[in-house]
């Protein structure tokens, strides 16, 4: 039987322990993404969106809509203020 190099039984000991940061970076990641659903789901029926007589296709493209709005308006606000022409 061979013996294991000294320098391996360290490098399994490391990738363990990073693979060991993955998955608890990935199970955080997991429960920040559950509670920010929850959070828009709360907004959403708070707005009253639940009450509404839309379909999925109609309600995606709605809020799909509404992300482009936020997200021109947040492209704009980094510009400097242009002056009103007088």
């Amino acid at each position: 039987m061979r013996k294991a190099k000294a320098g391996s039984e360290g490098s399994n000991s490391k990738s363990a322990a990073l693979r060991k940061q993955m998955d608890d970076l990935k199970a955080e990641l997991r429960q920040v993404e559950n509670a920010e659903e929850a959070s828009f789901g709360k907004m959403a029926r708070r707005a009253g969106l639940f009450d509404l007589d839309v379909s999925d296709k109609d309600l995606k493209e709605a809020i799909a809509k509404m992300v482009e709005t936020f997200r021109s308006r947040g492209s704009q606000s980094s510009k400097p203020a242009e002056e009103p022409q007088t």
